[in-house]
């Protein structure tokens, strides 16, 4: 008799023992040592990637292990797949992925890395020619470095990636130089979430409902001629009351009214990394259970495992034939006429 762990919990098996057959007989029910049912074992990378610990999968599981117990072996050898399946994710040809929309982005993660014990999580997120989003890249880096951004540029390009039509950033220094020197004729959208957090930072408290109102109408204009207008509007009310405030908001002001020459229905998207900042939440909410990792490959694929969840549950854009042609429209009229904003200009070179 055998004893198997499985949904209902631990059954007692009894094999019928096979004498005088012509060839070895294999049952289709059981393999040769099998103790657990398959469907248990896949349970268990879904409820790592939703949070929990081994000593949370020891309590919830132990009525479904039986006598026998989970181990932390047994978690780690079922979780293995997670592993497996991100070491060949990573390595994957990315020429067939036309890639309209790039978001890339990064934040802080613990992982123990010789002395360092904190190392940059870089993203890759595309929105494809068919509007579903596509996770490209998981790395880590050198706390967002030109150096770090340059590699995963590089990585992405000799596996195939054609440029994009548009990168949406947070306006990372590190991340615009790599930028400059790997992908110099792609458009750049900067979010308009962090250009409004930096110009806000530079305002008294009383006042920053106000100028927040104000960047508001520059951001959610009906047209770029409207965002123009009530960009300048800002320059002439708070360039002598809050100077600093908008000197911060010229830096790069015409790379934050980029989306303005895409799709309208995709304006919302595209103005700001929040695809990103709501990963990076995800991501959060479960490595918080981790704290540091051990090295890079548990941290990375299990990123990796709670990203490709995360991405299935986005609603995707509408890209059409119409929308289309406005992003080819869109990219050569920004490479013949690039958008020059004077003022902003003047304060930038100043």
């Amino acid at each position: 008799n055998r004893k198997v762990q499985c949904g209902s919990g631990e059954i007692e098996i009894r094999r019928p023992k096979v004498t005088g057959a012509c060839r070895e007989f294999k049952s289709k029910v059981l393999t040769g040592w099998q103790r657990k049912s398959a469907q248990l074992l896949q349970v268990i990378p879904l409820l790592y990637l939703e949070g929990l610990s081994t000593r949370d999968f020891q309590r919830a599981l132990k009525p479904l292990w039986g006598e026998s117990g989970l181990s932390r072996s047994s978690i780690s050898r079922a979780n293995r797949v997670i592993k497996e399946s991100f070491a060949e994710w990573r390595k994957r040809n990315l020429r067939d992925e036309e890639v309209i929309y790039l978001f890339l982005d990064g934040y802080y993660l613990g992982v123990r890395m010789g002395v360092r014990e904190k190392e940059g999580l870089l993203l890759a997120y595309g929105v494809s020619k068919d509007g579903k989003r596509v996770l490209l890249g998981v790395y880590l880096g050198g706390r967002e470095s030109t150096e770090s951004w340059k590699g995963v540029l590089n990585d992405l390009r000799e596996r195939g990636l054609t440029p994009p039509k548009l990168v949406i950033t947070d306006g990372n220094p590190g991340l615009l130089r790599a930028l400059k020197e790997i992908w110099s004729e792609v458009l750049h959208q900067r979010c308009t979430v962090h250009k409004t957090r930096n110009v806000l930072a530079r305002v008294p408290k009383k006042h920053r409902e106000e100028v927040k109102r104000a960047l508001h109408r520059i951001f959610h204009a009906a047209s770029l001629e409207d965002a123009l207008s009530s960009a300048n509007e800002f320059q002439r009310k708070y360039g002598k009351l809050f100077p600093t405030a908008t000197e911060v908001l010229a830096k790069g002001l015409s790379d934050c009214l980029t989306f303005f020459r895409y799709p309208e229905r995709h304006w919302k998207r595209i103005r700001t990394s929040n695809v990103l900042e709501r990963a990076f939440r995800e991501i959060r909410r479960r490595t918080d259970v981790v704290g540091r990792f051990p090295n890079e490959g548990s941290a990375l694929s299990l990123v990796f495992g709670v990203l490709e969840e995360d991405r299935l549950k986005w609603r995707g854009l509408r890209i059409g034939k119409e929308e289309q042609a406005q992003i080819d429209a869109a990219v050569l009229q920004l490479h013949r006429e690039p958008l020059v904003i004077e003022w902003a200009e003047l304060l930038e070179a100043a």
